[in-house]
């Protein structure tokens, strides 16, 4: 029975439930949080010099992490259903939260801080920019807000990450269409060839894995990494042997220059072998979006009042309760009623679809008129 173990085995047994993904989830964010303190108490400088450290690997998982759990579960969200409502689906989960942390941070946090007359921030270009990261569009500063802060200007460092989720959305997309669920060996081959070529190539060009956070294309490959272990769920053995050792790898593949899209397959290992195990569910629900989303403009603002507060776990302690009610409102009023709201939205997205396919169908067999003359009108019957 143990030989036999596989995580699709260990999915089933669950018999559906995610509370292991729901914790790593959340503590994947209040990583982020407590890793963001650090850069906004000690500086950019220090922080950069922490990048280079024995103990990178902590930080740099975190990222990769994410990627790849997103990558295995949306993976089976799409095989179930069509791409317009996994489109669907991806959009009622990141959109609203997003709008309304952009929104408030423009209208309630910008208007609070910024050190210019309302009338020059409301017309600034900058202002409008900002607004685009509702769209995916990041840009983090809003005119004349935390001018003086450690780390000047910047109001949601943590959305840059924004454009390669969508980008790996995008892929996985590609992916089905092109490829096809049935061709699972070519999708892995490909991705493990890539992942070779690019840290080979690394060697004799230019670095992959600079000091600093993973790059995009390294959190791509996580997500595309996920994927793989998704469709070869049924195969691939559920051990802790396995998973204390792909945690071993991935944290020397961190470690090594050039070594961190080797990485992304160890990572997706590990993240999926600890969403899988069972703790107790949590009572509140999934805040870990919340989390993300709020604590990098909260963590700034007690910059800007505090500018004393030089320790990591100080500025972190007093984050934590201001992130952690926003992230319990907009899980109760933003996120979760639409969620509810689920089986309508894709019912109106199926609707919108058959209509624009009718509409496109009518177009094709609609009789063209000559484009001069009297004959524009259609041609007399009587």
């Amino acid at each position: 029975m143990i030989r036999n173990r596989t995580i699709l085995s260990e999915q089933q047994k669950g018999e559906g439930l995610t509370t292991g993904f729901d914790y790593l989830r959340l503590g994947l964010s209040v990583a982020v949080l407590v890793w963001h303190s650090i850069l906004l108490t000690a500086g950019p400088a220090a922080y950069s010099g922490l990048w280079s450290s024995p103990f990178r690997f902590i930080p740099a998982a975190i990222l990769p992490m994410f990627f790849a759990l997103s990558g295995f579960l949306v993976t089976g969200s799409l095989m179930r259903t069509t791409i317009p409502q996994f489109l669907t689906l991806r959009a009622i989960r990141l959109v609203p939260a997003l709008a309304v942390e952009v929104t408030l941070s423009a209208l309630i946090l910008g208007v609070a801080f910024t050190t210019l007359p309302l009338r020059e921030y409301f017309t600034s270009p900058e202002f409008f920019r900002y607004l685009g990261n509702i769209l995916g569009l990041v840009h983090f500063t809003l005119p004349g807000v935390f001018a003086e802060n450690l780390v000047p200007r910047v109001v949601n460092s943590q959305l840059w990450t924004i454009p390669f989720e969508l980008e790996c959305y995008a892929v996985i997309v590609f992916v089905s269409l092109a490829l096809g669920w049935g061709r699972r060996q070519l999708f892995v081959t490909l991705l493990v060839v890539f992942s070779v070529a690019v840290s080979v190539g690394a060697l004799f060009s230019h670095s992959v894995s600079p000091p600093g956070p993973p790059q995009g294309r390294v959190l791509v490959l996580a997500f595309l990494a996920g994927v793989g272990v998704h469709l070869y769920r049924g195969k691939i053995p559920y051990t802790h042997a396995l998973g204390a050792a792909a945690m071993l790898m991935s944290f020397i593949f961190l470690e090594i220059p050039d070594g961190q899209y080797l990485a992304a397959f160890p990572i997706a290992y590990q993240t999926v072998w600890l969403g899988l195990l069972r703790p107790p569910r949590i009572p509140f629900g999934d805040w870990s979006y919340g989390v993300y989303l709020f604590h990098f403009p909260i963590e700034q603002t007690i910059a800007h009042l505090f500018p004393g507060l030089g320790h990591w776990w100080a500025m972190a302690l007093a984050a934590s309760l201001p992130t952690a009610a926003c992230a319990g409102l907009s899980w109760t009023l933003i996120e979760l009623p639409i969620l509810r709201r689920k089986a309508r939205i894709l019912s109106a997205a199926d609707r919108a679809c058959v209509v624009v396919r009718d509409w496109g169908r009518a177009g094709r067999h609609r009789r063209p008129y000559p484009a001069t003359g009297a004959a524009r009108t259609a041609p007399h019957r009587g």
